[in-house]
């Protein structure tokens, strides 16, 4: 048969009526009339060929083939109704994958505390990340990832993302201690004179640096400055620092935590824009809004640096 001539509410009262077997009763329960319920088994016996229920001098008993029905009929419904139910999520017994990229800074920053409540509240959760350069806007489209850190905005499909502020990105220098510009007058023009390292995730164009210059006519169009150096990662920015004359301008955490031990100076960023200061957000795609997992993955990185989810959007 085809089954989109099936009405599923046949098989919930054919159920019904195989356990009360008896029609009123069965109405009573469905919350139907009994003429309803009568019509309904009509077109049951017709959908299946078989009497179904048959009369008996002690009421109505089972055919053969609504007995063997019965258990099947029970199972089918449940599952149904499983299909349709809003999935649940039990942090306490689940084995799933929670899948972030983002640049080592800010998953530093935010995923350790993260991973410390799902330890605590969900320990047979697997947090996977990562961090290696790509175009990763692109992930969260193909959902290969579930949530995205960043302070970049998307140039395509951002109709289809979804996200909310975590914090303000805020810049300090790293230098070798004995820099030039480790001592004195930290002023904005020996700092563009300076060797600069960039860690350049995408692998194309220039850093924020040398277009918030620009911006400012600090530097002429197409003017760019002296960079040396290009990582496409941040782990070897300290022996880089270590061993030349190059400055990194880095998020303040970060670059906190790279100098500790290390022969390295960490000094305020000179102003150079008037620009609104850069916001880190967490990003998501349209098809795990909903889904309860990422729900309270959500709830939690931002529990975990006590913060509120009113901002998402």
């Amino acid at each position: 048969m085809d089954l989109r001539d099936l009405d599923l509410n046949l098989l919930v009262v054919l159920r019904q009526l195989l356990e009360e077997r008896h029609v009123s009763r069965a109405a009573e329960q469905l919350g139907m009339s009994q003429p309803a319920v009568s019509r309904a088994l009509q077109r049951l016996r017709t959908l299946f060929d078989d009497p179904l229920l048959v009369r008996t001098s002690g009421g109505y008993v089972p055919s053969a083939r609504a007995e063997r029905l019965l258990p099947r009929l029970r199972q089918l419904l449940t599952e149904t109704a499983r299909l349709v139910a809003d999935p649940a999520f039990d942090p306490a017994t689940s084995t799933q994958t929670v899948r972030f990229h983002g640049p080592e800074p800010e998953i530093g920053w935010f995923l350790p505390p993260l991973f410390a409540r799902m330890s605590q509240l969900a320990p047979g959760m697997v947090l996977e990340v990562q961090s290696e350069p790509r175009e990763h806007f692109g992930q969260l489209e193909r959902g290969e990832v579930h949530f995205v850190l960043s302070a970049l905005t998307p140039a395509t499909g951002a109709g289809e993302l979804h996200r909310t502020p975590l914090a303000p990105l805020t810049f300090a220098l790293v230098m070798h201690a004995n820099h030039p510009l480790a001592r004195g007058e930290l002023t904005l023009e020996r700092y563009i004179a300076a060797r600069h390292g960039l860690v350049s995730l995408t692998s194309r164009g220039g850093g924020l640096l040398g277009q918030e210059l620009v911006e400012q006519g600090l530097l002429a169009p197409g003017e760019r400055l002296n960079e040396p150096l290009r990582l496409s990662s941040f782990s070897s920015i300290a022996a880089f620092c270590e061993h030349s004359d190059v400055v990194f301008r880095l998020p303040r955490r970060f670059a906190e935590t790279l100098s500790r031990g290390r022969a390295l100076v960490v000094r305020e960023a000179p102003t150079t824009t008037t620009l609104d200061r850069p916001q880190i957000h967490l990003y998501w795609h349209e098809r795990f809004h909903r889904d309860p997992m990422c729900l309270w993955i959500r709830h939690q990185l931002k529990a975990a640096h006590g913060q509120s989810v009113d901002t998402e959007h």
